[in-house]
């Protein structure tokens, strides 16, 4: 029985145990060489080990010490990484230790191809009928080998290659070699139509979502191409861009995969629709919030060809992008080991990883709206300024909005002729509609002639939405979610992470502040901070494993970390002032600033600037650059000054009169033994353990002198230079330093060895404090 026809395999985890990750060929090969001298010395009958011995023995110790450090650090940069390019997967990944690599259950090939076959490989792409259009076609001036490494510079490394093998490094590594080679080979192509057959085709590997792990479904693909072709894919998407903007054929109701538009774009012209329509006696605004099933892979390509002919597309750049996608074919990685499946055929839908499958996708349904406009008036469509908007589009998420319900259900009507004449499927049971108003509603609605649910609250791009326009919903999703990244982040840094603060606070960041303030212009003025602010004070103590009688202020101070409230402020601010300059670009935000109907927070935002002693004209006045960095540097300066105030209590470093540096403190870096580190730490913040803490933790009930002579008390300076029970390890760690310094009162003796302008100091203090914690 063949491999390839057995049913769905139950992969062993155990298969994939390797050893200690870090474990690499220095490794081995000291090992080797210890596991040598010590086998010559058993052959041999000597009666001692040879002086060498012991060399190789420490050689083979530190090598592996440098091994585990490097691949730490290793898995540090790659979880920066993977959290600053939002790859959530990997994230997960590499935090959760108990997540497997590659799923559990391998699905069969023919399985596979079946499934193919069924989605892709109808044939629906006969250009016969363009034909005509393809006659006498433009000729194309040669191309410039300036653009190819335009083009080329784009290239984002770290990425997998496609079936040709070829990486992006080795292309960016010799880009001037390529643009001369690329330059002549386009030509080609553009000349003869003849793209090589491996552009076209497609390695998917399947990413397990839910449900059943035998079932493709459950499954999404991500496609490799050859990186070569996407260079050239880029290449018509230039042209492509072109001449769709000089024809506007992409309506301002569309945001997605659109230059300086985001997310928070739309979401802010919803709301801001909602809010108008909903203040309105007894007002209400209607929106049905569309979900279509696999649209960027079931569009028919002979129908979007067609419209790009007739709405008059350069000819030779159409006939390229057909030839580009004709012919296309793509395999499946089954296992680990990279077994494919056979080449089934692509014939519907846009190429999936291509980057030209977005634009083409946006202008296949740019024509959605023409439907809705025409009947704008008996739907009943929301007016925003002199703007009729019927719909908004992110990619292939659709708004259907009104502000009556009959509006609604006729526009739905048309929305479902659209879709059955485009050969768009509507996925019904993804498909809500959710009535902004003062009070609840409950109606009963259809979608081509199937029911579809009514929400009181909907998830829109990343932002939960309610229907009295409130955050409570939204604010408990982020807060789940940035404790669940928190939490994870935590147990990594405890267990595989080798406890490096300052990669440590860059993941926290990239990933759980980019969390808390996803979309905070838009519900930042609106709720309270100090619940998210609990979440970063959290992480920030757990880190440094301080006691609570340290304040987050001072916490903050030796980490040189923002509070959370001046953060979401800053990106609050810079939002709007990037907003502002992005107005020209942007039409429908340019009818939300003329509405007569006030802005979300325009006042609150007007009043924050000013109790930060800046004028909002004077600000506006200026480049976008200068702008934010101004402000960025206003909201430092009022942050620092701030947490030096709150953060001067008793366990604090400025308390011990230690000067805060500019940078994060270098002992965070250089002690890399966490015992020493933790050690440090707790001195640094006058925190570490002795009877006057625990006197103050107690309220009095425990004595605070010494053990030593039941008259002193016991606190930091004593413990450093007083305490005779340490006086052997004084001597031996601190009096060497203390040499250097003869004469200087206990108090500069304290800064001395605490403010951390030595790495060896630091470490000798350290060592020291270590025997005082093991007395």
């Amino acid at each position: 029985m063949s491999f390839f026809t057995v049913p769905a395999i139950q992969v062993n985890q155990a298969h994939f145990k390797t050893g200690a990750p870090w474990f690499n060929l220095k490794c081995k090969q000291a090992r080797r060489h210890l596991c040598a001298i010590y086998n010559e010395y058993k052959s041999s009958g000597a009666l001692v080990l040879p002086k060498n011995y012991q060399q190789a023995k420490i050689a083979y110790k530190q090598a592996q010490r440098m091994a585990k450090q490097e691949w730490q650090q290793n898995r540090w940069q790659a979880l920066i990484a993977a959290s600053s390019s939002c790859n959530s997967r990997q994230f997960w990944q590499m935090v959760n230790r108990r997540s497997m690599r590659y799923p559990l259950t391998i699905i069969p090939a023919p399985v596979w191809e079946s499934f193919l076959r069924k989605y892709f490989a109808s044939p629906d792409s006969n250009t016969n009928a363009l034909d005509d259009v393809f006659d006498h076609l433009p000729i194309w001036p040669p191309t410039d080998p300036d653009e190819i490494l335009n083009l080329i510079s784009k290239l984002k490394i770290g990425k997998a290659p496609g079936p040709d093998l070829v990486p992006a490094e080795a292309i960016k590594l010799h880009s001037d070699w390529w643009a001369k080679i690329l330059a002549v080979t386009f030509d080609a192509i553009n000349a003869t139509g003849r793209v090589p057959k491996i552009w076209k085709d497609a390695i998917i590997i399947p990413i397990y979502k839910k449900g059943s792990p035998d079932d493709p479904d459950n499954y999404r693909n991500i496609s490799l191409l050859s990186i070569v072709g996407k260079i050239y894919a880029r290449f018509l998407l230039n042209r492509l861009t072109q001449w769709a903007e000089e024809k506007k054929l992409i309506g301002p109701e569309q945001a997605g995969f659109r230059p300086n538009q985001s997310t928070t774009d739309q979401v802010l012209v919803l709301h801001h629709l909602a809010r108008k329509y909903s203040s309105l006696n007894r007002g209400q605004l209607c929106a049905a919030f569309i979900d279509l099933k696999a649209a960027f892979d079931s569009i028919p390509r002979r129908l979007l060809w067609e419209k790009l002919a007739r709405w008059g597309i350069d000819r030779r750049l159409l006939w390229l992008i057909i030839q580009l996608h004709e012919g296309s074919a793509a395999r499946v990685r089954i296992t680990p080991a990279g077994d494919l499946t056979n080449s089934v055929p692509i014939n519907r839908g846009v190429r999936q990883g291509c980057i030209l499958a977005p634009f083409l996708f946006n202008l296949f349904i740019s024509d959605m709206r023409i439907p809705l406009a025409e009947s704008q008036e008996i739907i009943h469509a929301p007016r925003l300024a002199n703007y009729r908007c019927p719909l908004l589009l992110y990619a292939d998420d659709a708004v259907i909005l009104s502000y009556s319900r009959i509006g609604l259900r006729r526009a739905l009507k048309l929305f479902v002729s659209y879709c059955k004449t485009n050969s768009l499927t509507i996925n019904q049971s993804k498909s809500k509609v959710l009535i902004f108003s003062k009070s609840r509603k409950s109606y009963k609605w259809q979608l081509d002639g199937k029911p579809i649910e009514q929400v009181y609250k909907f998830q829109y791009l990343g932002v939960f939405l309610q229907y009295n326009l409130g955050w409570k919903a939204h604010i408990a999703y982020i807060l789940n979610k940035a404790k669940a990244l928190s939490f994870a982040l935590l147990r990594f840094f405890f267990s595989d992470g080798a406890l490096h603060v300052p990669s440590a606070l860059k993941v926290f960041k990239a990933k759980v502040i980019a969390t808390l303030a996803y979309a905070v212009p838009l519900w930042g003025t609106a709720v309270n901070l100090m619940p998210l602010e609990v979440i970063q004070n959290q992480f920030l103590r757990r880190l440094l494993k301080l006691p609570q009688c340290v304040s987050n202020a001072a916490i903050r101070l030796e980490l040189k970390t923002t509070s959370l409230e001046n953060t979401l402020w800053r990106r609050s601010l810079c939002y709007w002032l990037s907003l502002r300059h992005r107005l020209p670009n942007l039409y429908l935000i340019q009818c939300l600033w003329r509405d007569n109907f006030p802005v979300l927070g325009a006042k609150e935002i007007h009043s924050k600037v000013v109790t930060y002693g800046l004028s909002p004209s004077e600000l506006l006045e200026l480049d976008l650059a200068t702008a934010k960095k101004t402000l960025t540097q206003k909201l430092e300066e009022i942050d620092l000054q701030q947490n030096t105030i709150l953060g001067s209590g008793t366990c604090s470093p400025l308390n011990l009169g230690i000067v805060p540096s500019q940078q994060i403190p270098s002992y965070l870096t250089s002690l890399s033994v966490a015992a020493h580190r933790y050690a440090f730490i707790k001195a640094r913040f006058n925190a570490f353990p002795s009877n006057v803490l625990n006197n103050r933790f107690s309220n009095g009930q425990i004595s605070a002198v010494c053990v030593c002579d039941n008259r002193s008390i016991e606190s930091l300076q004593h413990i450093l230079f007083c305490c005779p029970l340490h006086s052997v390890s004084r001597i031996r760690f601190l009096s060497p330093l203390l040499l250097e310094i003869p004469g200087d009162s206990l108090e500069t003796q304290l800064i001395y060895l605490l403010q951390d302008s030595d790495p060896s100091r630091s470490l000798s203090v350290a060592r020291f404090l270590i025997t005082v914690l093991a007395y």
